[in-house]
């Protein structure tokens, strides 16, 4: 297990090994000194309380019963304060074992 924070050399070895990827690419300028800005997705999932998905998937959680209303992202929203969201991100994690993060 590697401890500690990952340098930018390090986390630009990470992303070109295919464990952090995004469609259209990992943008230079979200590898930062000692971590990697992530992006919002398209939408955002106004949920009824947060919630743990044990060994379900995340995705197969969010039906009516949870989900109160889905939020278009793509020109802009206004979250509120106070209020519980799920938002998927546009890049994608699959560590290696060594790594946690």
């Amino acid at each position: 297990m590697t401890l500690g924070v990952l340098p930018d050399s390090e986390l630009k070895k990470v992303v070109a090994s295919g464990a952090i990827y995004a469609e259209g690419g990992i943008k230079p300028d979200q590898i930062q000194p000692a971590s990697l800005d992530l992006r919002l997705g398209n939408v955002a999932y106004r949920l009824r309380a947060s919630f743990l998905p044990g060994k379900q998937i995340v995705a197969d959680r969010l039906d009516d019963s949870l989900v109160m209303h889905t939020l278009d992202l793509t020109k802009g929203a206004v979250l509120e304060t106070g209020c519980v969201y799920l938002v998927p991100l546009q890049e994608r994690v699959k560590l290696p074992k060594d790594l946690s993060g």
